[in-house]
């Protein structure tokens, strides 16, 4: 909503006007301090996403009217129809999209969507829509001088043979020259002109790239995949315009040419212009830079590159007493962190400062483990146990249903609210547990003790009996694969950072290592001098660009990624 009297809106209920401190994103309103205090404190609302009022009003102006809820029906929103690409309530459904097909939850569409590929492709698109207008903006002023440069050429040449005749071509010199000025001057203002305006667009994608930040910092989701929307028109419209002008005759290069009249001998009876001034177009050598036609990718992150010789840890924090044999762990939103204690079939949560919350007792062992922001549970598979896979209510801490396998599940990861599970002596699998249906990803049989990874359109998996590390498409085609003992030995557990890059634990080997988004290259990054003694899994969390490591008994330890 617009702020532009901000005040209180709990306060305002009472008809109390007081100034907010504070604007929680999903109550959608601001507090002051007293309701700030109470709002904190409330077991309904501890947990809401919060910021500074003075940070949130510095977010533009028609992202602050993106809201929560329906305008027409003052319901909060839930559904987005990809068919008619907006979000909506209930009663929005009922009337407007009761034939639409292509519905989802809004909450799945807007999860991560600051790390998502339709996200990254925005900035991107502004930075090469900036690099374009530059590019186009430097040529035409190097054509600007180009034709000044030529300008002074011709007026020598014309000077020089001005030189050889007497002062009766006096009056066909001037004439020369004026219609010289005349024309360098039109074609002058005309890329003049054209240059102010691409200085106007300059401008206007420097501010679309300084709102991203703020954006990304201060928006909430939703407002955040709205105005995604719009501006992914917005640069489809300003890249047409750039090919438009590349085209046209407004960019092409521009060039003064001059020829001296042949006859210029006969000049006294037949000659009455020194030369005949031209302006000659061509094709401008601009390359500009466009990625590939964009698709609409809403929860897929984007894979940049990023050289993991750039890559170093920085010690954050250590968590003490996690358990005594650890096989699992991941990190959730909120910055607590969950571990899976295998020998004692247990599943315990830590809070961000390291001290312990609370743990569920699982009937079965506890191998892997993976956290669904759909329902805020968490999902644990039991290895070499009964075939179970138990999903843990976050919220009741307490388990929610114990789901029948047909294999022993180790490792564990989530794409698009589905498991990714290696499924020992058969392969990897995507499981719905929505619909309780699994499909087979990777068809290789995979021995116990693999862990597995998602990241883009790609699945990644250990074998801990080959030393291996083997990159996958969604179709169980293998992409690559890495393999070197010297440098990786019987590989666990595994995770991906924001570029793709793969962090792998060594349990022979000791060691945690880096392997390039492409598998080409390698590199230690952690080893057991830097306090671990034997490691078994790790999570890199893409939101904070954190990764924890965690030893088999005792503790773990949270690294920041410099």
């Amino acid at each position: 909503m617009a702020l532009s009297t901000p005040v209180c809106g709990v306060c305002d209920l009472r008809n109390i006007s007081k100034p907010p401190i504070t604007w929680c994103n999903e109550c959608d309103e601001g507090l002051c301090v007293d309701c700030q205090d109470h709002h904190s404190l409330s077991k309904g609302t501890r947990h809401h996403n919060t910021t500074p009022i003075t940070e949130y009003l510095k977010l533009p102006s028609d992202i602050l009217q993106i809201t929560e809820n329906c305008d027409k029906h003052n319901e909060r929103y839930v559904i987005y129809c990809k068919k008619h690409e907006c979000p909506c309530c209930s009663s929005c459904i009922v009337e407007n999209h009761s034939e639409c097909r292509d519905l989802a939850k809004l909450a799945d569409i807007v999860q991560n969507i600051k790390t998502s590929n339709a996200f990254y492709e925005i900035e991107h698109s502004l930075t090469e829509l900036a690099e374009n207008i530059k590019t186009i903006r430097q040529n035409r002023q190097n054509n600007l001088k180009t034709l000044s440069e030529k300008k002074m050429k011709i007026l020598q040449e014309i000077k020089e043979t001005r030189n050889r005749i007497n002062n009766h071509l006096d009056k066909i010199q001037d004439d020369t020259i004026n219609t010289l000025n005349l024309t360098e001057e039109k074609e002058s203002r005309q890329i003049e002109v054209l240059l102010t305006q691409l200085k106007g667009k300059e401008n206007e994608v420097s501010k679309c790239q300084r709102n991203m930040e703020k954006i990304r910092q201060h928006a909430t989701d939703l407002q955040t995949f709205v105005s995604m929307k719009q501006l992914e028109k917005n640069i489809l419209t300003e890249e047409q315009l750039l090919r438009s002008m590349v085209k046209t005759r407004t960019s092409k290069e521009s060039r003064l040419s001059y020829q001296v009249n042949t006859a210029i001998q006969k000049f006294i009876t037949e000659i009455q212009s020194f030369g005949e001034v031209k302006m000659q177009t061509k094709p401008c050598a601009v390359e500009l830079t466009w990625k590939k036609e964009k698709q609409a990718q809403i929860i897929v992150p984007r894979i940049l590159s990023r050289s993991i010789e750039n890559i170093t840890l920085r010690l954050h924090k250590t968590i003490n007493s996690i358990g005594n044999n650890i096989m699992g762990c991941c990190t959730l939103p909120d910055g607590r962190i969950a571990f899976t204690d295998y020998s004692y079939s247990t599943v315990r949560i830590f809070n961000s400062d390291g001290s312990k919350d609370f743990e569920v007792k699982t009937p079965n062992w506890a191998f892997d483990i993976a956290y669904s922001g759909g329902d805020n549970t968490l999902a644990v598979t039991s290895g070499p146990s009964r075939k179970f896979l138990e999903i843990i209510d976050l919220q009741n801490k307490k388990i929610k249903e114990s789901i029948s396998i047909d294999y022993d599940y180790y490792g564990i990861a989530l794409r698009d609210n589905k498991f990714i599970c290696s499924a020992a002596g058969k392969g990897i699998q995507l499981t719905n547990l929505h619909n309780n249906s699994t499909i087979d990803l990777v068809q290789t049989k995979l021995p116990p003790f693999c862990y597995v990874a998602s990241f883009g359109d790609k699945i990644y998996h250990t074998d801990y009996k080959s030393s291996s590390v083997t990159c996958s498409d969604l179709k169980g085609t293998a992409l690559w694969s890495f393999k070197n003992e010297s440098a990786l030995k019987n590989p666990l557990g595994l995770s991906t950072d924001n570029y793709g890059n793969v962090y792998v634990v060594g349990e022979s080997s000791k060691n945690v290592v880096v392997i390039s988004a492409d598998g080409q290259q390698h590199k230690e990054i952690l080893t057991a001098s830097h306090g671990f003694s034997d490691t078994t899994t790790l999570s890199f969390n893409r939101s904070s660009n954190q990764l924890l490591v965690a030893n088999r008994y005792d503790k773990a330890i949270l690294f920041s990624l410099n």
